[in-house]
């Protein structure tokens, strides 16, 4: 074999190994990626909320002033969505949607509501974040909430009108 067909060979293996080396990852690996880094964040934080997650506290501008008791709780249970994306910065977009609830209730005194060990009512706090597949890692561009406690629902003119005129 001439000196030239070993140097061209040569070159082609190369190129052909650079380009694996260095080769985007693979839409399945995309995918795993996505769910264990949403699995480790949503640990970390259901993590914070063995120690501490309940208030006792008083509403001393009410008259007769309340106590009011809250239990915090993050729902385990999330849903999650990849999509391509056609842009060339963020390949993949990706959706997690979590809920964090609240217990609450109030009482006419202090130990009322630390004898209560079961809040009677709920808010729903509803999380949308959205993030992007950036130099092969996750990064969060964006948080959405959606409160679901006692909201009247209305129209957009009602709910953006100016109420003081």
């Amino acid at each position: 074999m001439s000196m030239k067909k070993v140097l061209l060979l040569t070159l082609v293996l190369v190129l052909v190994f650079s380009n694996l080396a260095f080769a985007a990852p693979s839409e399945a690996e995309v995918v795993d990626s996505f769910k264990e880094y949403v699995r480790t964040e949503v640990n970390k934080a259901l993590a914070t909320y063995e120690a501490k997650n309940q208030q006792i506290f008083e509403l001393n501008k009410r008259k007769p002033p309340v106590w009011k008791r809250i239990h915090y709780t993050l729902s385990p249970d999330y849903t999650i969505d990849i999509r391509k994306n056609d842009s060339l910065v963020n390949p993949y977009i990706g959706k997690l949607e979590i809920a964090k609830i609240s217990y609450y209730e109030e009482f006419a005194t202090q130990e009322e509501a630390e004898k209560c060990t079961s809040p009677k009512h709920e808010d729903t706090d509803r999380y949308i974040f959205i993030l992007a597949y950036q130099d092969e890692k996750w990064v969060v561009t964006n948080v959405v909430l959606k409160y679901s406690g006692e909201v009247k629902l209305m129209g957009i003119y009602d709910k953006l009108k100016n109420k003081y005129w």
